[in-house]
């Protein structure tokens, strides 16, 4: 086993590949999978509440009114009328929105409504880290809109009839409710978002530290003195796919292990059966990546290029395949492309698996089956090209091969 010693040794030589794209890019995936809330909300809808301040040195009935509908959304906080006080009130975070009313403002709004013309502003000031003042100033909008339109409206109207009638508009709201509906995500659910967000972790990782096996063990110098050994080729070819393999079940163990150590009460409400099946397709799965690799080497791919494939179809088969964006957001176009690639079928396997009841027997493993069927058959096909190509490139002078021979004879 000469051979599958001298594989390990050469990534053990290579190991920042496998702390990178493996390990690193694993935990990344804990981290974010451990941001997101899959818990099922209960309670009502509670509106959130924002600190606010109103400055009022018109004392008009409009700038009551614009005081009234902030007081509906928030809780007003007392702020001294001194530029000073301003500036620390919104700075230290004391309120959320500070808006002062300048003197004479109620007349000169309804002088301008009447007239056609645009509302004198507003002196207003608030946090941009948080939306709550934001979304004061847009009650502050919507007040002084409903105000215009109703001056509009009645040519005729007092400023406090103006205002009363504002007041009452914006005082109509929608209430809102927490519905429960089938199919609502779980805790379980976080470990699925794991398992597909792996996709990149994977196919990187594999392609590139199986890649650069196989392009380090097939160089011109080593195949011509393996050719020369007394090492059967076919043993020579059985010992490096065994590395390859290892590489790959280390990757499988690594990256399933932890993410069922760290989301352990996320797997606790998987069963048996649905936990099997998620092991058995992320395996699958790493068979793609295993032959994408190993056809980067029969054709004498140098690390760079390993690399870059390894990357940027990782990114594809990562997109396509719902780990960043979920599928039900995507247009059927791409949904149609998604169909085409390893990592949609990876991830449908994931969501049934993981939803799979205890006890269910083979029948309800027959998705998650159909997926993994086709996900050996891409496995398959790109080992074939992998092997067409090597035993192509095993008989080029490059490769150290029979041509190689024949030109040393002839020189």
């Amino acid at each position: 086993m000469q051979v599958f010693k001298c594989a390990l040794h050469v990534i053990r030589g290579h190991a920042v590949f496998p702390l990178v794209y493996i390990v690193g890019l694993s935990l990344m995936g804990l981290f974010m999978a451990s941001s997101f809330d899959f818990s099922t909300a209960e309670g009502q809808f509670e509106r959130e509440q924002a600190d606010y301040a109103v400055v009022d040195r018109d004392g008009s009935a409009l700038s009551a009114g614009i005081a009234e509908a902030l007081d509906e959304q928030g809780t007003a906080v007392e702020v001294a009328d001194d530029r000073r006080a301003f500036q620390d009130a919104v700075a230290k975070g004391a309120v959320d929105y500070l808006l002062v009313v300048p003197e004479g403002y109620g007349d000169a709004f309804m002088e301008a409504a009447l007239a056609g013309d645009d509302p004198p502003a507003l002196d207003a000031a608030y946090s941009f880290y948080a939306m709550s003042g934001a979304f004061m100033d847009e009650v502050v909008g919507s007040y002084l809109g409903a105000a215009r339109t109703l001056a509009l409206a009645d040519a005729a109207a007092s400023q406090q009839e103006v205002a009363r009638a504002a007041a009452e508009a914006v005082a109509v709201r929608a209430e809102a409710e927490l519905i429960a509906v089938e199919g609502s995500v779980s805790e379980a659910d976080r470990f699925a978002f794991y398992l597909k967000w792996s996709t990149y972790t994977l196919f990187a990782g594999i392609t590139v530290c199986v890649g650069l096996l196989t392009a380090t063990m097939g160089r011109a110098d080593v195949r011509r003195r393996n050719l020369a050994s007394p090492l059967p080729f076919a043993a020579y070819n059985f010992q490096l796919a065994l590395a390859c393999l290892v590489v790959t079940l280390g990757a499988w163990a690594w990256s399933f292990g932890v993410g069922a150590l760290a989301f352990h009460e996320a797997v606790a409400q998987i069963s048996l059966e649905g936990l099997a099946w998620c092991a058995a397709s992320m395996l699958a799965f790493c068979l793609v990546p295993l032959a994408l690799g190993y056809l980067m080497g029969a054709l004498g791919a140098s690390g760079l290029v390993s690399n870059a494939v390894g990357n940027i179809v990782g990114m594809l088969v990562s997109f396509l395949g719902g780990a960043w964006v979920s599928l039900d957001l995507m247009a059927p176009e791409v949904l149609a492309l998604a169909h085409a690639l390893p990592g949609y079928w990876y991830s449908m396997a994931c969501a049934d698996a993981v939803h799979m009841a205890a006890g269910s027997g083979l029948g309800a493993a027959v998705p998650v089956l159909q997926c993994i069927g086709v996900l050996v058959l891409f496995a398959v096909a790109l080992l074939c090209v992998a092997l067409a190509a090597g035993r192509a490139r095993m008989r080029t002078s490059a490769a150290g091969g029979n041509r190689a021979a024949a030109s040393g004879v002839a020189a």
